[in-house]
């Protein structure tokens, strides 16, 4: 009796098609999780975006990382859902595009996974927040509370920074 009935369950099981597909992608996971293991050459892009994504965030650390220039630079920590970044970004996108001082200028995505561990490192706890790096980002900061307008910024950088001698070597000067 105990015989017949795990007979029936066992062709009811193999005549279910949905059974069928359910083992045959639990095989199909269990193969390429062994040749992905043996080769690492056959990969059929299986983890290609977590791979990116580490790319992206070492290539964000490392140019954030100003320890061997001490580079001063400017940088903006922002969420895309916060109205007030909405409003500054696009005076601090013309701050990038047309200041051209020595100070770097910089725009963080406080939502993007891959600066996550920057933004926790920096303390960022409000947006957008704005800091003045003068020695590069492992040194002290200067919180920046004026207004968010090109002008602003300009004006800020060129006190902290003095103002830029935009005038060409071979100009002639007027006495």
């Amino acid at each position: 009796m105990v015989k017949n009935a795990v007979s029936n369950v066992t062709k009811v099981s193999w005549s279910n098609p949905l059974v069928i597909v359910i083992i045959l992608l639990v095989v199909l996971i269990v193969l390429l999780a062994i040749f992905r293991s043996a080769s690492p050459f056959l990969n059929l892009g299986f983890g290609m975006n977590a791979h990116l994504g580490d790319l992206k965030a070492s290539f964000q650390l490392e140019a954030f990382d100003n320890n061997s220039s001490e580079q001063a630079c400017l940088v903006l920590y922002y969420a895309e859902w916060c109205s007030h970044c909405q409003k500054a970004k696009p005076e601090y996108q013309r701050l990038i595009e047309e200041y051209n001082g020595n100070v770097k200028i910089m725009m963080i995505d406080c939502d993007d996974s891959s600066n996550k561990e920057l933004v926790e490192s920096q303390g960022i706890k409000g947006y957008p927040t704005i800091r003045y790096y003068p020695g590069g980002l492992s040194g002290s900061y200067d919180e920046y509370s004026g207004e968010r307008k090109y002008s602003n910024f300009v004006q800020y950088l060129d006190s902290v920074v003095g103002v830029n001698d935009t005038m060409p070597d071979n100009a002639a000067r007027v006495m």
